[in-house]
């Protein structure tokens, strides 16, 4: 990884910063349980770890601002707070009425889940904001995308230091893959975010890495890995996040033309190899399986049923879409854990006001993006990266769905986003609260090169 520098963030709340990027991270599956979902059990290695991550994070948060005597939010950032505390009061009031499922009896722990479920995003959430707030101005957006950086090469350099190890469960059938095919990710983590993760890891070498061999070395790894995950839509979403910024963003003539010159041997060499090349995408699957885009139309088709039935407060975070997804689902050899699908998840959750808010969030955040994208290399990775998420969760959820290290750097970018740009009266009140901590400290500003 790029070799940064420290910033005042990084003395002044060493285990703030630290304590952030290992909640981003999350936690690895080291041991695989109900690869079907027709065994409805919350508890096993992987969750008990995630749950004690999380109340010993939030613990450890609530610890800091006792013993530094500061509130939460440290300076003056507009983050649209009211979208998002909106939004957690929907979810958690659709969980709290959620009905009776056909399928499945009641069970007294699938509330509680629901709101565990809430309060990771929330931790998650707060860890993030206290964390931007303490930072200047000038060095937010640039901490948000090394928080980025790092949180993808930590699971890229997880992934291979594990490999030889554990190699049936880094490279094997996916958690939710009902054929044997072999992906790199396997059970460890699951390949679509690998494949994800590898590709902003991959803008992050290109745009940060200042040592010429260590970035491209770090690219084809990044790419490597991308490429033995199969994921398709990962790989997809890096396909058009390359696209555009060779073509819209870079505002470089010459890379799009280079562009154009690689696009047309990888065609023809694609044109040869089309055999090999549609097995690669296949996965072993059948051509029907291929046409319902593995199964995704019919689990859309399934949760449109539960929302007609329910269309206004939906059947209550994760635990109960789940649930209702399972009423309507008419297949026996797998149950589908969410709707693939980031709206029709969130309408299932919470909906027509949770659909509507997490459009809104995120059609905001894309033009506010889009608008800061000419200010500097930082902006315009954050942009990239979001677009990659934007095509992510036209398959999956991110936001309307449990925790996870794609739903950290999604709150990543969102906060590096809807947080920029903060007046020079806020600067001077930062300056003022943090003058007495910050003398006789000489902080270097990182000098993240793009080439």
């Amino acid at each position: 990884m790029a070799k940064a520098q420290a910033t005042f963030t990084d003395h002044q709340y060493p285990l703030l910063y630290w304590l952030t990027l290992a909640y981003i991270v999350s936690m690895p599956n080291f041991i695989h349980f109900d690869m079907t979902g027709r065994i409805s059990n919350p508890f096993n290695f992987t969750s008990i770890a995630m749950t004690v991550q999380t109340l010993v994070s939030g613990y450890l948060l609530v610890v800091m601002l006792l013993l530094e005597r500061r509130p939460l939010i440290y300076r003056r950032i507009n983050i649209s707070l009211w979208l998002w505390v909106v939004l957690f009061l929907q979810f958690a009031l659709a969980s709290l009425l959620q009905p009776e499922f056909h399928l499945a009896p009641p069970a007294r722990i699938d509330l509680l889940l629901s709101f565990y479920y809430l309060c990771q995003w929330a931790v998650a959430f707060l860890l993030v904001v206290a964390l931007y707030s303490r930072t200047s101005p000038q060095q937010a957006t640039e901490l948000m995308v090394r928080l980025i950086g790092r949180a993808c090469w930590i699971w890229i350099a997880m992934v291979w230091i594990v490999l030889p190890i554990m190699p049936a469960q880094v490279y094997g059938g996916s958690d939710e893959s009902s054929t044997p095919f072999r992906q790199l990710g396997g059970q460890f983590v699951h390949p679509g975010k690998l494949a994800m993760l590898a590709g902003v890891g991959f803008f992050y070498a290109l745009f940060f890495f200042s040592s010429r061999p260590r970035k491209w070395l770090a690219c084809l790894l990044a790419l490597i890995t991308m490429a033995l995950t199969s994921a398709r839509t990962g790989e997809l979403s890096f396909v058009i996040a390359l696209l555009l910024y060779a073509f819209v963003f870079s505002g470089k003539t010459v890379l799009r033309w280079g562009t154009i010159f690689i696009l047309v041997p990888v065609a023809v060499i694609g044109s040869v190899f089309s055999s090999s090349l549609m097995q690669y995408v296949a996965r072993g699957q059948s051509a029907q399986s291929l046409a319902s885009l593995d199964d995704r139309t019919r689990i859309w088709e399934a949760s449109w049923e539960a929302i007609k039935l329910r269309p206004l407060l939906g059947y209550g975070y994760t635990v109960g879409a789940r649930r209702a997804l399972r009423d309507h689902w008419t297949f026996v050899h797998w149950i589908p854990p969410h709707a693939h699908n980031e709206l029709i998840q969130s309408q299932v959750d919470g909906g027509v006001i949770a659909v509507a808010l997490v459009i809104y969030i995120y059609a905001l955040v894309l033009w506010k993006a889009t608008r800061n994208a000419r200010r500097g290399h930082n902006e315009l990775f954050i942009l990239i990266v979001y677009w990659q998420l934007l095509v992510t969760t036209v398959s999956g959820p991110i936001l309307s769905y449990r925790y996870e290290t794609l739903g950290g750097i999604l709150l990543l970018c969102f906060i590096g986003v809807l947080g920029g740009g903060a007046s020079t009266s806020d600067q001077r009140s930062l300056d003022k609260r943090v003058g007495s901590a910050n003398a006789g400290l000489h902080v270097t500003e990182p000098q993240f090169e793009a080439r």
